[in-house]
């Protein structure tokens, strides 16, 4: 169930009492906008967001990033879900997810830019790929989204020489799939 308030003419009591739903209490008395605080934030002039709450927002984002990562859709349809994905979390207002959303959709971009290239790579295209790859991989990385990495390398892998390939699989692959297990 969902209560909504509407002010119709401002005034220092109404924004006292946002002030107070919308923020939690840190340890150090302050007040700070946080996702357990009893109420959102909504724009009047968005029905729609009035309707989903931060957290239903950012439901629908996770849901729309996992369908990203399903091995039976095209990179076009993956990017959809993604954006889809990055405006929930941006409409939750949870800059974390948003960073994981944009991360996984830049890693999209570049493995769809891979398939674009294929075997017709120069060398002097292959290390600019190489380059840009352990860019995005680190990011991934950073935020933690091991099976977006996974696809990269298995996008990236092909395109390399054998030392490469091997080296790859030694150093990174496999290690990424053994925490994925774990």
């Amino acid at each position: 169930e969902q209560l909504f308030f509407a002010e119709t003419k401002p005034s220092t009591a109404g924004d006292a009492a946002v002030r107070w739903l919308t923020t939690t209490m840190n340890g150090n008395k302050d007040r700070s906008p946080n996702s357990d605080a009893f109420a959102t934030l909504n724009n009047v002039k968005d029905l729609e967001s009035m309707t989903m709450t931060n957290d239903e927002f950012c439901v629908v984002g996770i849901d729309n990033a996992e369908l990203a990562e399903s091995s039976e859709i095209e990179m076009d349809q993956a990017l959809g879900y993604l954006e889809r994905a990055i405006y929930c979390f941006q409409e939750a207002q949870n800059s974390d997810l948003v960073t994981k959303a944009q991360a996984q959709c830049q890693s999209v971009k570049f493995r769809e830019k891979l398939m674009d290239i294929g075997s017709s790579a120069t060398r002097h295209d292959m290390e600019t790929f190489e380059r840009e790859c352990v860019q995005v991989i680190d990011v991934l990385l950073e935020e933690n989204l091991l099976l977006e990495c996974i696809n990269l390398l298995g996008s990236i892998t092909p395109l390399l020489s054998q030392y490469r390939q091997r080296k790859l699989e030694e150093c990174m692959t496999s290690q990424i799939r053994q925490a994925l297990s774990s």
